[in-house]
């Protein structure tokens, strides 16, 4: 059992894959329909102007869009990739920064695969019937 302290109200609570505790869960779902109610009311909205209108904290409105809840209209210059920079509208990375990290998984996995293959009854790699073989004296 993992036991964790609530990111928001520093509650402990047992840990179930959220980094809030069920209270909070709630209050958060609340606040998500406010801002997504808010931003489908007035689509160009900044998250400043979500934040002041709403009254929600700006970090609650970014982890909306990291987690791909919400979604801007248009990129702006409030809302950034994670890795270069450029203007998104949701998530943590823009599209060329998803397939980059992509091929490069692709990339990594493959190489992976090609390392497995080479290893055989002759390579360095020891087999339990060989340590049991050695136990033994065979």
């Amino acid at each position: 059992m993992d036991i964790r302290n609530c990111r928001r109200c520093n509650k402990i609570f047992q840990y179930r894959g959220s980094k809030y505790c069920p209270s909070c869960m709630l209050d958060l779902d609340q606040i998500f329909i406010k801002v997504r109610d808010y931003i489908y009311e007035n689509p160009n909205a900044t998250i400043v102007d979500v934040s002041q209108e709403v009254g929600v904290e700006e970090d609650i409105i970014l982890e909306f869009l990291k987690a791909g809840r919400l979604e801007l209209s248009s990129p702006g210059l409030d809302y950034l990739c994670e890795r270069c920079d450029t203007p998104i509208v949701t998530g943590r990375f823009c599209n060329n920064c998803i397939k980059d990290l992509e091929r490069e998984m692709k990339k990594g996995l493959g190489e992976s695969a090609q390392t497995t293959k080479k290893l055989g009854k002759d390579s360095n790699r020891m087999y339990t019937a060989d340590l049991r073989h050695k136990k033994r004296g065979i």
